[in-house]
């Protein structure tokens, strides 16, 4: 570290501005940065076709920038009238709607164009905004994310449409340095992305290892789901105006992870006791598992945790409560598997918003082992390997959380 820094530093501790520095907007930045509207630099591609022999159809995820056919496990789309959005390549789209204030900004990559849903945004940037340090601001910063929770009009999901994101304002440093950042970033991406393959083949391994339990324990029967359970209804429609800054606890489609729950307490939603009772919502306890009916992907389901405060979860989250807790975790388990997301993709309907319904949810397939003891052992030794991905998992966060610093 060079004194120059040092000395940047130490005054940054004393509550001083260093020099050469201001602060804006409550923030340090260099004096030849500039905070400015994004939509200046944004350049929207407007292009759209039906030709899907000639464009293969993708869809805009968390996961990344996807085929339809690899996402669905088939391809599911329905011509439109004035045809899907082509993706040239090395141009951005994202998803326009969220239940949770995060957006994901895609890069196509693919290396050939492709087709997204008409309401997906596509741009790219002109020369003075290098697109991959403001794709790496917009997807880990959390000044974007407050942005987006400001956008909520009256609705449990938010819209960030091509004019809103434009008016944006980020802090954008002269081209070389922005190049320079974008370097440091890069290699944080190659180091995640090798992360990332580790983490794939350590699934792939798990999935290997639940069809192989599976079909060593004879007398397993495939049984509805709604018998397993004593209870099958949906969250509730609590709208923003019904939220409170405390309260009973409100679960989003975006706590919903696969087979975990995800807790975002900086985005914690509540509702009032008072309304709690007026709109006659149902609780959800410890130990109840939600399956999400929305994508990203479409049928997730995830464990309640002891949260410590009584709980409702949204209208897009279906509530199972098991008859018998080894039921649960065994069922949790499958929720994992490859297996069970064919199928929850074959129930589902729809087309530019693919969801399930409560009703097809019950009607679901699920493979049971004839005793209590076999669904344990099956349990456990499935456990062994989320422990493993778990391990992989907190360092590739915390490559990510490297990057994002």
């Amino acid at each position: 570290m060079n004194e120059s820094i040092k000395k940047r530093i130490e005054a940054v501790r004393r509550g001083e501005v260093p020099e050469g520095y201001i602060t804006e907007n409550h923030q340090l930045r260099p004096m030849e940065w500039r905070y400015e509207k994004i939509g200046k630099y944004l350049e929207a591609y407007d292009e759209f076709s039906n030709d899907t022999g000639a464009y293969p159809l993708a869809t805009s995820s968390r996961q990344g920038l996807m085929l339809q056919s690899e996402y669905y496990n088939d391809q599911r789309y329905e011509e439109t009238t004035g045809g899907f959005h082509v993706v040239p390549e090395g141009y951005v789209t994202y998803r326009h709607m969220s239940d949770d204030d995060i957006f994901r900004f895609n890069v196509n990559r693919m290396g050939t164009p492709v087709l997204v849903s008409p309401e997906y945004p596509v741009f790219t940037t002109s020369d003075g905004l290098c697109q991959d340090l403001l794709i790496a601001y917009l997807n880990n910063m959390k000044e974007f994310t407050a942005y987006c929770s400001a956008q909520k009009k009256g609705s449990t999901r938010t819209r960030m449409y091509f004019s809103r994101l434009g008016e944006f304002v980020m802090p954008i440093p002269p081209v070389s340095e922005q190049k320079k950042i974008a370097e440091i970033l890069a290699t944080c991406d190659r180091v995640i992305e090798l992360k990332q393959q580790l983490l794939e083949e350590k699934r792939r391994q798990k999935q290997w290892q639940m069809q192989k339990l599976l079909s060593e324990t004879s007398g397993v029967n495939e049984v509805k789901l709604s018998t397993l359970c004593s209870t099958v209804c949906d969250g509730d429609w609590i709208e923003s105006k019904d939220q409170s800054e405390s309260g009973i606890r409100l679960i989003q489609t975006g706590n919903v992870g696969v087979g975990r729950y995800l807790d975002k307490e900086g985005h914690a939603r509540f509702i009032s006791e008072g309304t709690f009772k007026r709109l006659n919502c149902t609780e959800v306890f410890a130990g109840d598992i939600l399956l999400s009916r929305l994508p990203d992907p479409i049928g997730r389901a995830c464990m309640v945790p002891d949260l410590y405060t009584r709980a409702i979860t949204a209208v897009d989250c279906t509530i199972l409560r098991f008859k018998d807790v080894d039921v649960a975790e065994f069922f949790l388990q499958y929720a994992t598997s490859n297996e069970y997301f064919n199928k929850i993709s074959i129930l589902a309907g729809g087309s530019t918003r693919t969801r399930i319904s409560r009703k097809e949810i019950e009607k679901l397939l699920i493979p049971v082992p004839p005793s209590k003891t076999a669904m344990q052992k099956i349990s456990k030794g499935l456990s062994l390997a989320d422990q493993e991905i778990s391990a992989l998992e907190q360092e590739l966060a915390a490559w990510q959380q490297k990057k994002k610093a």
